[in-house]
């Protein structure tokens, strides 16, 4: 980016200034860094509280958090979700928890099964339903007269230390009854 700016700017003054005016850029790019990611996010506070976005139907909030999902293959994404969000995984506490908006989406693409649902949180992937929880939701997407339609609910990630300390493991439930 800085280059670019430097080619832009130093070309249209005289070709020896595009070097100086690409590294002043990279600094203050550099030096602004966190203040130019979080211009882009709305400050996010643990339990967000939202209209619903249009379009989508928001499942009812129970606060149960009764179903878990199967999160194992994506605890890397899940840990870029937790410090995209900065979320203090330095707390005393053993297991904690944090609460944001889930994204069910039915896929309808899939050439090999075409009842595929997959979870999202804050636009990563962190589950795919297997064959029979997406068919019972398809039941009640179908039962409530929202076949196919991308659907919302809280989810809970929380996490818990394993014994060496260093390794933390995620899991996620949301506010639905299980599938």
């Amino acid at each position: 980016m800085s280059l670019f700016i430097g080619l832009i700017a130093g070309a249209g003054v005289d070709k020896s200034y595009i070097l100086p005016i690409a590294l002043i850029t990279a600094l203050v790019l550099t030096v602004n860094r966190n203040k130019i990611a979080s211009s882009d996010q709305p400050e996010k506070s643990s339990r967000q509280h939202t209209k619903p976005e249009k379009g989508y139907y928001t499942w009812p909030e129970s606060g149960r958090f009764a179903c878990k999902i199967a999160a194992a293959p994506f605890q890397k994404v899940i840990q870029q979700l937790i410090q995209e969000n900065i979320i203090n995984l330095d707390d005393d506490s053993i297991t904690k928890t944090h609460t944001l908006k889930a994204h069910l989406i039915p896929d309808n693409s899939n050439p090999f099964d075409s009842d595929v649902v997959h979870i999202d949180i804050n636009g990563h992937p962190v589950c795919y339903l297997n064959h029979d929880e997406s068919k019972n939701f398809h039941r009640r997407l179908h039962e409530k007269e929202i076949s196919n339609q991308i659907t919302i609910c809280d989810a809970i990630i929380s996490w818990s230390s394993e014994t060496n300390k260093k390794t933390l493991r995620y899991t996620v439930k949301l506010d639905l009854e299980p599938f």
